[in-house]
């Protein structure tokens, strides 16, 4: 989404809503939660990202050894559905590889941490 302008409205609205259910700390799978299924851009999800470490909150995997592999599956599966032409979407991916559609927005998630 080139030049997509991110939506701050919705920013502080989700980092207000994830430090008051995450006093203690906030992982991966919590900002999964928070956005659930709605349509949101790359960009929203680094500028959520953004303030919450421009907050000083850092932010934890929650899933350890495991989110290594669980994005290998996600990733490999979304291959597999590219590759026979079929459409991406969560659940989709989540589909062909036996996962949630919740750990595979947290695999994505994980994905983006990776990148920063």
């Amino acid at each position: 989404m080139s030049g997509h302008v991110p939506d701050s409205d919705w920013v502080f609205r989700h980092v207000a809503l994830l430090l008051e259910r995450h006093p203690d700390g906030i992982t991966l799978d919590a900002i999964g939660e928070a956005v659930g299924a709605q349509r949101v851009s790359v960009t929203d999800i680094e500028a959520l990202f953004d303030e919450l470490e421009r907050r000083g909150v850092a932010v934890e995997d929650g899933l350890s050894a495991e989110l290594p592999i669980l994005l290998e599956r996600v990733l490999g599966a979304a291959r597999a559905l590219r590759a026979r032409g079929e459409a991406l979407s969560p659940a989709a991916v989540a589909r062909e590889c036996g996962a949630g559609e919740r750990e595979v927005r947290v695999a994505l998630l994980f994905a983006r941490v990776l990148e920063r």
